[in-house]
């Protein structure tokens, strides 16, 4: 459940007559990718009917696409509605919190998770890796040191997937509006030769390639809730097929503690039908999950064999 990213040399001109531009939490600065996009907001009663899926058919047209049936992106918000979720997401941080901001929830591979507070604070802090030691440090502004590569807006669900990536594959991913666009993403860039590489992506319930660690989770927006508007995003730590489960390790989902702090957030379902993958956002000791989200497929780096 992640706002969205905008670089923060952008911020920095703007505010505060444009804070509609400070709702964008999914731009990787300097990653040199693409250029900002412009940010997310409430819908609007088109943007809440059943899409076209006749447009969709487009989107089935990424390359290296494992399924079918990707909807097409919702359309942008409007400017006075990015102003108002943007004033809102400043007063969420007031509280009351879940846990208190910037506690350590868990730590997944080096990556540790911290809480936002509650899923629709937004406040303008800034996470940085050190290329060199692999410190994660936060800046109320850009340092602009060379060893410092730019990770996030702390801390939100992109800032997590971003980290995870970093420190665990020594890749990144560049822009995007939210959260749950970085499934549309068609390049990473390797932090090391700072070369792009091609993504693949894998659509829920028609994916014949299951998730595998490290792969990012990503879930639909919902326009008309407040903690999912720009869906989510979530890392695999572990995938269990036999018993069809799938541990996830990320930021901003419920910002409570993980259910095992040195390994992993939380579990959820997996299932295969006739050689097809779906993912259900549920525990695998339950059968609901009242709080959860629709699930829109997994991003992975593109490798000769798939």
């Amino acid at each position: 459940m992640s706002w969205l990213e905008r670089p923060i040399s952008a911020w920095r001109r703007t505010r505060p007559a444009s804070v509609a531009l400070v709702l964008s939490l999914g731009v990787a600065l300097a990653v040199g990718l693409a250029p900002a996009g412009a940010m997310a907001d409430v819908a609007t009663p088109a943007a809440r009917t059943a899409p076209d899926l006749s447009a969709a058919i487009g989107v089935d047209l990424l390359p290296h696409t494992d399924g079918f049936g990707l909807l097409p992106k919702p359309p942008a918000f409007t400017k006075e509605e990015s102003d108002r979720l943007f004033a809102e997401g400043k007063r969420a941080c007031d509280g009351p919190c879940v846990t208190p901001f910037g506690t350590v929830l868990g730590v997944a591979d080096g990556a540790e998770g911290r809480s936002n507070c509650v899923t629709t604070c937004i406040r303008l802090e800034y996470s940085f890796l050190d290329r060199a030691s692999g410190a994660v440090s936060v800046h109320a502004d850009d340092p602009k040191q060379e060893n410092l590569q730019y990770i996030g807006v702390t801390y939100q669900c992109v800032e997590y997937a971003r980290k995870w990536w970093m420190k665990n594959q020594g890749i990144t991913f560049g822009s995007i509006d939210s959260a749950h666009e970085i499934l549309y993403l068609t390049e990473g860039k390797n932090l090391a030769t700072q070369q792009p590489f091609p993504l693949a992506r894998s659509i829920n319930g028609t994916a014949q390639r299951p998730p595998r660690r490290g792969d990012l989770v990503v879930y639909y927006p919902d326009r008309a809730d407040p903690e999912w508007r720009h869906g989510h995003v979530a890392v695999v730590v572990a995938v269990d097929r036999d018993q069809g489960v799938v541990a996830l390790a990320e930021e901003n989902y419920d910002n409570q503690a993980w259910q095992n702090p040195q390994a992993f957030a939380r579990q959820i379902r997996l299932f295969e039908v006739g050689g097809r993958y779906t993912l259900l956002d549920v525990a695998p000791t339950a059968s609901r999950n009242a709080e959860g989200g629709r699930i829109a497929g997994w991003l992975y780096p593109l490798r000769p064999s798939e």
